[in-house]
């Protein structure tokens, strides 16, 4: 069965593959060494935000590397020889052989195949890598790139070998020095290109160069060839931290990946976090050159700055400290319940029978509590989030315990990612600790009630934000997205107003507070 594990793919973030119209070579060919391979349909090469991405497993398969799947962390590991090498799917990092190596964009699932960067085929693969715009193509060649590795140490033979023989060199005539150059004995030729390249390698050595800057999790990440320690500033109007990397350069391919704006600077795209207007960076003014590097911010943030050997740089922005600490808003009496819509932003969860998004349907239910719940005397609502953003699993339980809220319940959608995954069905309830089995055991009863799915019970599972939650706290897989008829009822008005009329009542209940709409209520009005 090893041979068809790799169909479970088909089922993982169907969405996840951006429509945008940055995609301009959809469908390109694909050749190793001259010999076309067939991608998928659905998987063929294409070039996207100016990044060319290619279908991974089917140019490993041809290059003898075996794949692992994990479905659940969204993660591939790939392995041959002493080669070892891990990703995830949105992530802009991998692991290569227990080290931390930056993509030009993150892995995402398209079809069957999971794509990533050309540039992370031929420096991970060994691979020398072409794109042809012209004929919509990638070439890919182990056979020239070994040739390449050969001739340098060929050349570098020569090279060694001339220094032996002219250690007591005797001064050329001009007449004999054109001679050489012109005519068929290239030694001293050879020699000096050779020494041209040491030099030009040596001053490369030398100088400091920003080989990738990436913004990911409300963090700045750059990668240096050598480690060093940055001037970071805050500044005003607006609201700015500046990172400056005195004396740097950009390489070659960074600049390549960031064309260059109208007014002169270099801008990071798809930066997903609600605090930051832009990063942007350029070459400093001044004789000594550099870097800069801008994080435009929409509201004043602290931060936290490591470094490594390495040369690997992170700015981790943080909430701005104040000296009061964070006050609960349940004050008078009220109870605080953390509402947590699934994933958002750049993480859309699973994806739907029909292409729609889990991130979709959780923010919609969310929001639909919200306003059921907004003028309650009783209950107070926060939600972790209120828009297409995404907090971390680690901050999501963060807020409720800060708020020392009294009860947590994620919001979510699911789905199967085996090759019977349009049967599977219903609505079932997930918790972590004992102490938050009497919330899962209302809130799933009421559940079932406003979905009217299969009951599919309530289980433990060691979810990061039900187990980091310091109060009872529950996770709600309201249907199953991978199944026709659960998708169709979860994208409708009238389910979701119902799943979140049954999350107030089972709040209500477990809470032990008056329901505005009971009989008696009615009665005395």
């Amino acid at each position: 069965m090893k041979k068809y594990g790799w169909l479970i793919l088909v089922a993982i973030l169907i969405g996840l593959w951006p429509s945008s119209s940055h995609v301009n070579a959809a469908g390109a060919d694909l050749f190793l060494d001259g010999k076309r391979i067939e991608a998928p349909a659905d998987a063929k090469p294409e070039m996207v935000n100016g990044k060319v991405m290619v279908p991974l497993r089917v140019v490993g398969e041809q290059l003898g590397y075996q794949f692992k799947w994990e479905p659940q962390a969204y993660k591939i590991s790939i392995q041959k020889n002493s080669t070892d090498m891990s990703m995830y799917v949105g992530r802009t990092s991998a692991d290569v052989n227990g080290k931390t190596v930056n993509l030009d964009a993150p892995p995402v699932l398209r079809g069957n195949s999971t794509m990533v960067p050309l540039r992370f085929v031929g420096e991970q693969m060994g691979l020398k890598v072409d794109w042809n715009n012209k004929n919509k193509s990638v070439n890919l060649s182990q056979k020239v790139a070994t040739q390449q590795i050969d001739k340098q140490s060929t050349s570098q033979k020569s090279s060694q070998t001339q220094v032996q023989n002219t250690s007591t060199p005797k001064p050329p005539t001009p007449t004999t020095t054109t001679t050489n150059l012109a005519g068929s004995d290239k030694l001293t030729q050879d020699a000096f290109s050779s020494s041209k390249q040491q030099d030009t390698e040596q001053l490369k050595a030398n100088t400091l160069l920003v080989q990738n800057i990436t913004f990911q999790d409300e963090a700045l990440q750059i990668s240096l060839n050598r480690d060093v320690t940055p001037k970071v500033t805050k500044m005003t109007g607006p609201d700015r931290i500046v990172v400056d990397l005195a004396e740097a350069a950009l390489t070659s391919e960074l600049s390549q990946q960031f064309p260059v704006r109208s007014d002169g600077l270099r801008v990071l795209t798809n930066i997903d976090s609600g605090d930051v207007q832009e990063v942007r960076f350029a070459p400093a003014d001044g004789q000594k050159g550099g870097v800069r590097i801008v994080i435009v911010l929409n509201q004043v943030r602290d931060y936290e700055l490591s470094t490594n050997s390495t040369g690997e740089i992170t700015l981790q922005l943080r909430e701005r400290s104040v000296d009061q600490a964070v006050t609960p808003t349940n004050s008078g009496g009220r109870k605080i319940v953390v509402i947590d819509p699934g994933h958002g932003g750049r993480d859309p969860g699973a994806g739907s029978i029909t292409g729609r998004h889990e991130k979709e349907f959780a923010l919609a239910v969310g929001l639909k509590v919200k306003q059921l719940l907004q003028n309650d005397p009783d209950i107070q609502v926060v939600m972790t989030r209120d828009g297409d953003t995404y907090p971390t699993l680690d901050e999501r339980p963060q807020l409720a315990n800060e708020q020392q809220a009294s009860v947590f319940v994620s919001i979510h959608g699911n789905s199967m990612l085996a090759s019977n995954k349009g049967k599977a069905n219903g609505s079932e309830t997930y918790y972590a600790r004992q102490e938050s089995l009497g919330l899962a055991t209302t809130m799933h009863k009421h559940l079932v009630a406003a979905t009217g799915f299969k009951d599919n019970g309530i289980k433990v599972a060691n979810h990061i934000v039900t187990r980091k939650a310091q109060m009872p706290a529950v996770l709600l897989e309201c249907g199953y997205l991978s199944n026709l008829s659960d998708e169709a009822a979860m994208f409708s008005e009238e389910t979701q107003e119902r799943i979140a009329e049954g999350i107030v009542d089972g709040l209500k209940e477990y809470l032990g507070t008056v329901t505005v709409n009971d009989t008696s209520d009615s009665i005395n009005s």
